[in-house]
Formats: structure tokens, sequence, C-alpha cells
């Protein structure tokens, strides 16, 4: 079963993972007393597949017209053969990198795998063909499990800098979500830094 972002990311939170603040609507009027509560946003379809902006289901608005706006374009869109019947309304976030994190089944180890990338927002496949240095993954035992210390030998060679301690501890949380939900993917991408130097999940896929 694929979970929409907006039923994913509150697994997120409770794993102690920030997710920006937001709110799923499905009429535009109430995207516009949305972009009211959160500020300067982004309009986003809901639906349980991939490639959302490019399909034009992702949108920026400053005010409540263009929230409002936004809603009226992409509610009643086809994305991959879905029908966009909700969106999210979410506050925007002070973007200096992206990063790519997931844990998922791995059908050769039978067991978890950990994915991180220093290139968010695009495909993980065009990653793993086009740059395969900035991926690292990892086979993980579930007798051992994994957490901080274990993610940070992972990240060696990855140009992160001060940022390393923080994805490390990220992802021991992601797979903490992983486990308790009986995940079969949980993916963060865009996993954003923050200019306070924070990390914010900017969507989320969760697979169970």
């Amino acid at each position: 079963m694929n979970f929409e972002e907006h039923a994913a990311k509150p697994l997120l939170k409770a794993a102690g993972i920030a997710v920006p603040e937001g709110h799923y609507v499905r009429i535009p009027e109430a995207a516009a007393k949305a972009q009211q509560a959160v500020g300067p946003c982004v309009v986003k379809a809901q639906v349980p597949t991939g490639k959302r902006g490019k399909a034009g289901g992702i949108k920026t608005a400053d005010t409540p017209e263009e929230a409002q706006a936004a809603a009226e374009q992409i509610l009643g869109m086809d994305i991959a053969g879905h029908t966009v019947e909700g969106i999210l309304v979410e506050e925007r976030s002070d973007i200096v990198r992206e990063f790519y994190a997931a844990i998922m089944n791995d059908s050769a180890s039978k067991g978890p795998l950990v994915m991180f990338s220093t290139e968010g927002g695009m495909d993980i496949e065009e990653v793993a063909a086009e740059t395969p240095n900035k991926l690292k993954q990892a086979t993980i035992d579930v007798r051992k499990g994994f957490n901080a210390e274990a993610a940070v030998n992972m990240l060696t060679g990855l140009d992160l800098g001060d940022a390393e301690g923080v994805v490390a501890e990220t992802l021991g949380k992601l797979y903490s979500a992983y486990i308790a939900n009986d995940a079969e993917l949980l993916e963060i991408n865009p996993l954003a830094l923050t200019g306070d130097g924070s990390l914010v999940a900017l969507d989320c896929k969760f697979v169970m």
C-alpha cells in the first residue's frame, strides 16, 4: 500500500524528524485559509506517485489568492493515472542543500537497506548512474539495528561538513520509523538542510 505524502509525514514527525507545517485540504477556498496560517507556501498535489512537479502538480504561493488559484489548477489533475482529490499546503523552507535518504526492503540481503545521497530532489536511479560517488548504501543486520554511530561510518567520504552529525542522527530516526511502521519503503526526497543547520523532510514516501 502506497501512502500519500500528507499521511506519511506524521510517521516521520513521530520519530523525531522535522517536517514543515502543512494543512491537507480538498477545496480551493481551504487552500487560501491554509496559506494564511503558514505564510509563503508550496501547494502540492496528493497522489501516491512521484514526479508531481514535472506534471505541474506542485506550485508556490505567496498570498491566499495565489494559493487558491494554484489549488484550482491542481485539483482534478490526472497524474500518472491518479486524479488529484486533495492538496497539501505547506510552509516553504530556507533550503541550503537537498539530500536523499531511504530505508527499504532489500531482496538481495533479505533485510533492510539504507541509502543516502548528497543529491536530493533527483531520481535516485539517475544519481546511481551518473554520480555513484555521491550515493552511499549499506545493508542492516536487524539483530544489531541501525543508529547514528552506524550511519556516521556509512557516510564516510561524502562532503557533508558540519551537517554529518545531524544527517547521521536523522538516518537513525528514519530506521526507527521504518521498523515501527512495518515499512517496505520509507523515503525522504528531498531531505533539506536549512539555513539554521537543521534538517527538514520536504517529502515522504511510505510503502507498507
